[in-house]
């Protein structure tokens, strides 16, 4: 179970890519011929930032339960 924390941890991090890659983007979803974020560049950027958020949350939490253990003696 603590395990699944550190993975979580590791895999929200790739997210960050993920932005990056729609930040380029230049096939014209995530901008308009304006330069304005369309409401596909909003509701993906929102999602990758609220897992991102909940990942790192989540994985931190796990890291602090595998020290407590390896502390316990567990």
């Amino acid at each position: 179970m603590l395990r699944q924390g550190l993975c979580t941890l590791v895999v929200s991090w790739s997210w960050i890519t993920f932005v990056k890659n729609l930040w380029n983007d230049g096939s014209g979803l995530a901008f308009d011929d304006a330069g304005d974020p369309t409401a596909y560049f909003r509701v993906h950027l929102l999602l990758a930032v609220t897992s991102f958020v909940l990942g790192t949350t989540i994985g931190v939490m796990g890291l602090r339960g595998v020290r407590a253990a390896r502390r316990a003696g567990a």
